[in-house]
């Protein structure tokens, strides 16, 4: 098997949301034996009309900002590596272009400059839609649950197919790597007397192959996905979905909706083989 990536890219801005972003990346490469960080810090000038100091001034700013984000890894991760990356350019091509060599990208959301004054939903929406691994974003800090696990939806619409499978793979490896809980939500939209059945189709293959590592429970909720994981969130540490990798929903409404709404951090997921398998992950 060819090596796994294992490059965690994190961008920041200086804001609340990407401190926390950088604080969640530095958690989950902590839980990765060979994983390293990236702090990555977009700018995005000259305009045409700016002279050429004045966007020399952006550039000097956004190379602190790095450097702040850089030394903030650096305590939360020592002896690993940081490594910095400065670039000028469109946030949402750069995002997407970075994901290509990496194990997960990870933002915050909603920031107020936002890298350099683009990194907001729609970037974040963006990303999560078009990169080339799972994307997880970050909200302002918080406390978590004492209990908080990792809850993995499966969409009602299509429980075995890739999307679910991939956001079942994530989820197992971010719930055995940080030891915690892993619940799988299945959101019927109304009253399914199969769902139940259904479900464990589903997960236990996982539970047989993953030998109680991570515990994983079980949910069946009568109501639609949206309102359903955004409760289930509220106890969460991490929230997994799916997304799709072709046709024009990408994301969908339900996506998008707890990209904006989830309590706790959320990521998606697009199918394998897009990103990368760790060997100690089962394979089903």
């Amino acid at each position: 098997m060819s090596e796994m990536k294992q490059e965690i890219v994190v961008a920041y801005d200086g804001t609340r949301q990407s401190r926390a972003a950088i604080e969640w990346a530095a958690a989950e490469c902590r839980a990765r034996r060979r994983a390293g960080v990236t702090v990555c810090q977009v700018w995005d000038g000259p305009y045409p009309e700016r002279a050429e100091a004045v966007a020399a001034e952006e550039r000097r700013l956004a190379g602190l900002r790095l450097f702040e984000g850089v030394r903030l890894a650096e305590r939360l991760l020592p002896g690993r590596e940081v490594r910095p990356v400065l670039v000028r350019g469109d946030p949402k091509d750069t995002l997407v272009s970075l994901s290509a060599n990496a194990a997960m990208l990870v933002l915050g959301h909603r920031s107020v400059r936002g890298l350099a004054g683009l990194l907001r939903g729609s970037v974040s929406a963006y990303a999560a839609a078009h990169a080339a691994c799972p994307v997880v974003v970050v909200g302002a800090p918080a406390s978590a649950p004492p209990a908080g696990g990792v809850v993995v939806g499966i969409d009602a619409a299509r429980p075995a197919g890739p999307e679910a499978d991939s956001a079942l793979r994530f989820a197992v490896e971010v719930a055995r790597g940080r030891s915690l809980p892993l619940t799988v939500v299945y959101a019927t939209g109304g009253r399914e007397p199969e769902g139940e059945r259904a479900l464990a189709r589903i997960v236990e293959p996982w539970r047989l192959r993953c030998r109680a590592r991570p515990a994983i429970g079980t949910r069946v909720v009568e109501a639609p996905a949206l309102p359903a994981l955004v409760a289930c969130a509220r106890e969460a540490r991490l929230l997994v979905v799916g997304a799709h990798r072709t046709g024009a929903r990408l994301l969908g409404s339900v996506g998008q909706g707890l990209l904006r709404r989830a309590p706790c951090p959320v990521a998606v997921v697009h199918p394998a083989p897009v990103w990368p398998i760790p060997c100690d992950i089962p394979t089903i």
